[in-house]
């Protein structure tokens, strides 16, 4: 893997210069893949993805297309942390994640995008004996 650092000391390859940054707050890495995955390194003030309209802390994450990332409260683009692999990298993010907000709007988007027919339903219990009906009470 190769591996580069994030932080405020001068020494890492993408400096933040941002009071509440650590000296060295997260290491990026790229895998034999491609993928791209942000580790915080103790920080203090935490590394957080957003993914989905929430900010959680993470300790390790693979970035995907759609991210945000912040350090501390310093929010930091993609492109930034890619870049510090050059272009002649194969580093790339991971396909971007569906928001499932609600899981009917979301599976109903998931497959329309992927035309597989037919979502699937919740099957139908006779009330007397609680097994499943195809077509409905007998």
């Amino acid at each position: 893997m190769k591996s580069k650092t994030v932080g405020r000391d001068s020494s890492c390859d993408l400096v933040l210069e941002h009071s509440e940054a650590s000296r060295v707050h997260a290491r990026i890495e790229v895998n034999e893949d491609g993928l791209i995955f942000l580790q915080d390194a103790d920080s203090s003030k935490g590394t957080f993805l957003n993914r989905n309209d929430s900010w959680i802390r993470i300790r390790k994450v693979t970035l995907c297309i759609g991210d945000r990332i912040r350090f501390g409260e310093l929010e930091v683009a993609l492109e930034r942390l890619t870049a510090v692999f050059g272009n002649r990298s194969n580093a790339r993010l991971e396909a971007r994640h569906f928001q499932l907000k609600n899981a009917n709007t979301g599976a109903r988007l998931f497959a329309d995008l992927r035309n597989t027919g037919p979502l699937l339903q919740k099957p139908k219990r006779n009330p007397v004996t609680g097994k499943i009906e195809e077509d409905g009470p007998v």
